[in-house]
């Protein structure tokens, strides 16, 4: 007697489900089984994936869904949702949910079971009123979860056809984006013809007899376990006296019964509770595997036809055929009387006589401008083009103003800069043609996928964005890719320990400890637990959002795939199948629309420039900024902190190696510091040093390298390299040598296997010596080259577009650094932390003013060279009370004193936040000391709310408040705070001290004696010194050959930043002391290489940085000093403007 089993969880079902959508098919195959079915809880990210892999496998798919009523927070949420859009608003993210999230955006486990040992408990009340008395915590959670729902109400749902995997579709995404409307007696009150039903509830069941869908609801028998079989019986004697059949079921959580364990592990997490205090029910039950067909035979002899039942349903769902593979291009609006193609060719052209008519390049750029239109028209593409083309438009034209011009609003990057079209077309501004750009990397008739262009735009615009495509083409038929989190290493440790009892602290100081064999904590149970980690390691965790991945479909998208809310700050439609298991095959087009942080910064510095009535400087003028000196020399000199794309430590080193400073330069070396170019940074910086010296002693391995390596002097450095090398030199199709470039490029990953690595290899070799003529000798090291690439790479289009953006960021640094760097510390989207920023605004001369409640505004402002703090770093104040000071005062002017602030804004800023803004030393212009204003502020605060209550209008009546309110402080008690309890307080509030420097300090510090300042190290070659100086950052890696980890530190003091090394021995013995926040003492060797010093470090030594240690008032001075004499770097030209 046959079997299939039909209601089976992959590890889809967030925190439920064990297996992997491959192991239960192959289970499945090696039993012999003719289908199998997959039905994970409320969500359908698995069922492409099984609906390959099964036919991969040669057995039949059946897709389904275990389909669940929204928990009570699910509902509570969408109805706060509703009731905000219905008042006409945007939904206010802060009460989107009736509990706080987790910050993910997506996953939720607040509101359950405490792992800390208290369940939450009935009673209260909801915002919207609702009571919860008696509601168990786990029904308020506002996200859907499978942790939990074998104790719940479930049904189970699969497709009978392509039109049954629609229904699917509609059915999860009602489910999840109209939550409080969600029932299953009003969903299923109408027909879903192509959907069979199985629940196991006898109540259910009784509820959807009398439905449309009677003659496909089924009774679903479980008997794994003793409460199953009784319930069970219960469904037997309803389905009987309502003439519903049965199907056998055993509702698979876990493939083997070992597995149950690793299943109660993942539920403790997803109810947040701990796997001792798991109830019984909340989990499957141990026998809940994936049976034989004789061990279902054995549970089910009394019951041969419900056994049949599950053949039949398979037989009749396992003939789905899906339609992939077909791309869905979304409709576009043109002028009458063209088509999407015609119109595209009419703007290329237009573009194409603007761009190059009259100059040399105009025949190669209409033969480019013709082949590329014939194969965007061959691959029906040209829709593509015109909505990014739409998109850019929409977005410059609402972003441009002053001095920022619209092509300063947006980027295209990635290969789509390679195409000639998007050029004349005006969504580029890169020319293809001068900078010998590769469209095929891009496009080209060989390719299966869809063009992939990415638009950057401000990271505070991108929602804007967002919302125009949303509106233009309309809500249901956009959504956000989804990504699947999965849990790593760490992640997979840290929630099994929680699960078993641990302390975060613990898990924190275990984890810490196996950053080094030394110091690493291990014992039996220890073992146990890394190894019941490791077998959730990698498992799916929850949903995120891809970057920027828009969909954009001509129907509905609940046609197409299943969609959910994010919830969150962020609440955004996402699908539930991210790209790696299907959107791709369902054939959904992506338009990737992601922020950028330095577009944000270039904005908000020329902003500044403009309201100040300086000059434009008009950086969209990118050949001014190319050939500016002072550019160059702050990139030659690495002093490029802040600097889009060229400011992290690697790139700033090998940018000063290789004496890059122009714009073909720097595209080249910020490609080739990326892993898979990194090894080959050494010879280009030899061979571009001597060429910049005038000599040339190498040659190519073989004259055909030469067109396409010519720039990088012989070595690859762009993945188009890659390309070329294997279709013009290897002959080799583009298909064939695109597959090799993201062979190349996933190769980290492990996704090569010997066998077609060996066969892409002979492949090239013999093209090589066939079609170009190259020596088997000269064929393997060129191969060599190539298959070497291996790793993450850019390619050459993305770097210089990003360059373009790095040399206007420069020009705006080397002229105008007050400005620029306040505008990269009010974006927060730099390399480093913002301290580090305003230590390198004090290097440029920059001096850092006091917090000023009348000055400061939302963000940082520069001006000369003076840098004003924003409020919007001040800890636990809330944006609103920023937006609110600053709109006060822009309205009503200026603040007279304390008292007129509490006036004016107590019933917008909390006591608290005034508290926290006095002692940033926001107040401290009105001539009081803090505990002063602090003392002061109850009286005022409890006579603003008070008058605000009262409505009595002005808050005090006549004149000399202050001076009244003042008197009563007590004398000789409220003397201002001392230089280092300021400087702790602004430490605590901002993250940095404004009222001292802290690299003035640890200049100061007692350990600092006898250290050398970084700026003269290189005095130092090859001798051993001491240096001291804070952490601006830090990268792990581990030695290529022995896989031994070492790390790369960044330190810096007052006078310059450096890089120190620390290799195995050395990290293994100090791993713990530079695992902390320092600062560190290190002794080591100085190192020279092209220009660049560096230390080897020998001896770490982690020191205590209070302020309490050094003359602050000696600080003090020498801080006031430093700024009247200059205090910047001595070799670069700094061009700033007057």
């Amino acid at each position: 007697m046959g079997y299939v089993h039909l209601h089976t969880h992959s590890s889809f079902s967030f925190h439920a489900g064990v297996p992997g959508v491959h192991d239960i098919v192959g289970r499945a195959r090696d039993l012999g089984m003719p289908a199998v079915g997959l039905t994970d809880t409320d969500r359908m990210s698995g069922l492409i994936l099984h609906y390959e892999a099964c036919r991969a496998a040669g057995i039949r798919p059946i897709l389904g869904v275990e389909l669940t009523e929204p928990r009570l927070g699910e509902v509570m949420a969408a109805e706060s949702r509703a009731i905000q859009m219905a008042q006409g608003g945007s939904v206010d993210r802060a009460h989107a949910s009736p509990l706080a999230r987790d910050g993910s955006g997506t996953h939720d486990r607040s509101g359950t079971h405490d792992r800390s040992g208290t369940r939450g408990r009935p009673g209260g009340t909801t915002q919207q009123g609702r009571m919860t008395s008696g509601i168990d915590a786990t029904e308020l959670a506002p996200r859907a979860d499978a942790a939990g729902s074998h104790a719940r109400e479930r049904l189970v749902l699969l497709a009978r056809n392509a039109a049954g995997y629609a229904e699917l579709c509609d059915v999860i995404t009602q489910r999840h984006l109209a939550a409080d409307r969600f029932r299953f007696e009003e969903i299923f009150a109408r027909e879903w013809p192509n959907l069979f039903l199985l629940t196991a509830s006898p109540g259910l069941l009784g509820t959807l007899a009398t439905t449309p869908n009677r003659e496909r609801l089924f009774g679903e028998l479980i008997h794994h376990s003793a409460a199953t079989r009784r319930r069970s019986r219960q469904l037997e004697a309803v389905a009987g006296a309502l003439g519903i059949s049965l199907v056998a079921s055993n509702d698979t959580y876990f493939l083997d019964r070992e597995d149950a364990e690793t299943h109660g592990i993942l539920t403790a997490i997803g109810l947040n509770s701990t796997v001792s205090r798991l109830r019984p029910g909340e989990c499957a039950p141990p026998d809940a595997t994936f049976r034989s067909q004789q061990e279902m035979a054995a549970a089910f002899d009394a019951h041969p036809q419900a056994l049949s039942n599950s053949v039949r349903i398979a037989e009749e769902c396992g003939d789905i055929t899906l339609d992939l593979g077909k791309w869905i291009m979304p409709r576009v609006d043109v002028p009458s009387g063209y088509t999407p193609e015609s119109y595209l060719a009419e703007l290329a052209w237009a573009g194409c006589d603007r761009n190059y008519g009259g100059r040399p390049e105009a025949v190669r750029a209409r033969q480019l401008q013709q082949m590329e239109l014939e194969t965007i028209a061959k691959l029906g593409y040209p829709s593509y083009f015109l909505i990014v083309k739409e998109v850019r438009d929409w977005a410059n034209d609402r972003f441009a103003s002053d001095y920022r011009v619209p092509t300063d609003c947006s980027i295209l990057r990635g290969s789509a800069a390679n195409s000639l079209t998007f050029y004349n077309i005006g969504v580029s501004d890169l020319d293809p043609i001068r900078y010998d750009l590769y469209f095929q990397r891009f496009l080209n008739e060989d390719r299966a996928s869809p063009p992939d262009a990415d638009l950057d735009f401000g990271w505070d615009e991108r929602d804007d964005v967002l919302r125009f495509v949303t509106d233009r083409w309309g809500e249901e038929r956009v959504a956000v890719t989804c990504t699947t989190v999965h849990f790593r290493e760490r992640a997979a440790f840290r929630e099994t320990a929680k699960v078993y009892g641990y302390s975060d602290d613990q898990i924190t100081q275990i984890l810490d400890s196996h950053r080094s064999r030394t110091q690493r904590i291990e014992d039996d149970e220890l073992s146990r637990l890394w190894a019941q980690a490791g077998k959730i390691r990698g498992k799916p965790r929850h949903l995120g959002q891809h970057p920027g991945g828009l969909l954009i479909t001509n129907e509905p998208m609940r046609r197409h795939v299943a969609c959910e809310r994010t919830g969150g700050e962020k609440d955004r439609i996402v699908t539930q199948v991210d790209m790696h298991n299907g959107i791709d095959e369902l054939g959904l087009i992506k338009f990737d629309i992601l922020g950028n942080g330095s577009l944000s910064v270039l904005r908000d510095a020329l902003a500044q420039l403009a309201e100040q009535g300086e000059e434009d400087p008009q950086v969209h003028d990118l050949e001014k900024c190319y050939a500016d000196e002072a550019v160059k020399d702050v990139i030659r000199k690495g002093r490029t902190k802040g600097i889009f794309y060229i400011e992290s430590p690697a790139q700033t080193r090998l940018n000063k190696k290789a004496q890059a400073e122009t714009f073909e330069e720097i595209t080249i070396t910020s490609s080739l510091v990326r892993p898979a170019g990194a090894k080959y940074t050494a010879t280009f910086v030899e061979r571009e040093r001597k060429r910049k010296a005038g000599v040339k002693d190498w040659d190519f391995v073989h004259p055909s390298l030469e067109p396409i390596l010519h720039e990088t002097h012989d070595v690859c450095a762009f993945q188009e390299d890659v390309t070329k090398i294997c279709h013009q030199v290897a002959g080799l199709s583009y298909a064939q040598a695109d597959k090799i470039r993201k062979m190349m490029n996933s190769q980290h990953e492990g996704a090569l296997q010997e066998a077609v690595w060996q066969q892409t290899q002979e492949a090239f070799l013999q093209g090589c010596q066939q079609h170009s003529g190259l020596t088997p000798v000269q064929a393997a090291e060129v191969w060599e080259r190539v298959s070497s690439f291996t790793g993450f790479s850019f390619c050459k289009s993305h770097s210089a577009t990003y360059a373009q953006l790095s040399f206007q960021c420069t020009y705006l640094k080397a002229h105008y650094p007050a400005q620029f760097l306040a505008a990269v510390i009010s974006n927060g989207h730099g390399f480093y932390r913002r301290d580090v920023y305003l230590n390198e605004a004090r290097r440029w001369g920059c001096r850092i003013l006091p917090m000023d409640i009348n000055d400061s505004r939302v963000k940082y402002t520069g001006r000369d060279r003076l840098i004003r703090p924003g409020l919007m770093h001040v800890r636990s104040v809330r944006a609103s009370a920023h937006e609110a000071i600053e709109v006060e005062r822009g309205k009503n002017g200026a603040f007279r004193d304390l008292v007129d602030f509490t006036e004016r804004l107590a019933h917008h800023v909390q006591k608290a936040e005034i508290e926290r803004l006095i002692l940033t030393g926001a107040f401290d212009r009105f001539g009081l000391s803090q505990p002063q204003n602090l003392w002061l502020l109850d009286d005022a605060y409890a006579a603003a709310q008070g008058a605000d209550a009262g409505g009595s209008g002005s808050l005090f009546a006549g004149t000399g408040v202050m001076a009244d309110l003042s008197r009563r402080v007590p004398d000789g008690v409220l003397g201002n705070y001392n230089l280092a309890q300021r400087c702790l307080n602004e430490l605590d509030l901002l993250g940095y001290m404004l009222s001292g420097d802290i690299l003035e300090i640890l200049d100061l510090h007692p350990a600092s004696r006898g250290t050398v300042p970084m700026r003269d190290l290189s005095d130092h070659t090859g001798q051993r010194v001491k240096i001291f100086g804070r952490q601006v950052t830090e990268r792990m890696h581990r030695v290529q050959r022995t896989g031994e980890p070492m790390m790369f530190l960044t330190l810096e003091d007052r006078t310059e930043t450096v890089d120190v090394i620390l290799w195995p021995d050395v990290y293994e013995r100090y791993a713990d002391v530079v695992l902390g926040d320092g600062p560190f003492a290190i002794t080591g060797r100085v190192e020279e290489d092209y220009g660049t010093y560096s230390l080897v470090a020998e001896k770490v030594r982690s020191v205590d940085w209070s302020p309490n240690v050094v003359d602050l008032e000696l600080a003090s001075q020498r801080l006031a000093r430093s700024f009247a004499d200059g205090y910047e770097y001595a070799d670069v030209n700094v061009g700033v403007a007057a």
